[in-house]
């Protein structure tokens, strides 16, 4: 029997729905075997910034969370080993908001990015917001210059779900979402979460929407382009 626990991939962005939020990560806390879980948050993709911790740390406790720690990870010469040991004590893993190719850089340059996955492979339920949740996708694209997607290039994410998401970018028209389909190739598809909503990704292989709709987008003849929408509370098998 698998012990691969469920993903949660929350939108956020905007102004905050609290009580949503709340909502959403209380039904990704109940995956855990713990009353009171204890949950490490980690926040390589911004900056380690101490407000966006003391935001998401109430709102992690008003879902219900225990103690709640962060890993110290955006800088050079920080502590791995002590790292590691909370990440493996903790009931859940939380990946904040911000730059998704920050948070990778500061993953990958300490010899982590294997380590979650392997954590994620033993039942470790993980939970990432916004670009934290973008994280957890197989990828996500850079550009040298935003303005010119000729020089945009693909850079490799968590790798725990078998695509490529965006969230809260309907304003623009999820274009990042579409640039990355498109240099990901014919047949690519990807996933926009909107804003105030939440995927849910379950160890058989299916996404769920909850809240909102997912939209699903392909690359079809080298164009990438809206495919179909998932309503709130249907899945889709990837």
């Amino acid at each position: 029997m698998s012990r691969v626990k469920p993903l949660f991939l929350l939108a956020g962005g905007g102004p905050r729905n609290t009580e949503a939020e709340a909502a959403y990560l209380a039904r990704a806390l109940q995956e855990c075997e713990s009353a009171k879980p204890r949950v490490v948050y980690i926040g390589t993709a911004s900056g380690d910034n101490a407000m966006f911790f003391g935001f998401m740390r109430s709102l992690l406790h008003k879902a219900g969370a225990g103690e709640i720690t962060m890993a110290k990870l955006a800088k050079r010469g920080a502590d791995i080993a002590s790292a590691k040991k909370l990440l493996a004590e903790a009931d859940a893993v939380f990946l904040s908001g911000g730059e998704v190719d920050e948070g990778m850089l500061w993953l990958v340059r300490h010899g982590l990015a294997d380590f979650m996955l392997k954590l994620r492979d033993g039942g470790k339920v993980f939970i990432g917001v916004s670009a934290g949740a973008i994280m957890m996708g197989s990828k996500w694209v850079r550009w040298e210059n935003e303005s010119d997607d000729s020089t945009a290039a693909l850079f490799d994410c968590l790798g725990f779900i078998p695509a490529i998401f965006d969230t809260h970018a309907e304003d623009e028209d999820w274009k990042e979402l579409k640039c990355a389909l498109r240099l990901q190739g014919e047949g690519s598809r990807g996933y926009g979460i909107h804003r105030g909503g939440m995927a849910v990704f379950s160890a058989d292989g299916r996404l769920t929407a909850e809240g909102e709709p997912l939209l699903r987008y392909a690359c079809i003849r080298g164009s990438a382009a809206r495919e179909s929408d998932i309503p709130a509370g249907s899945s889709v098998e990837l």
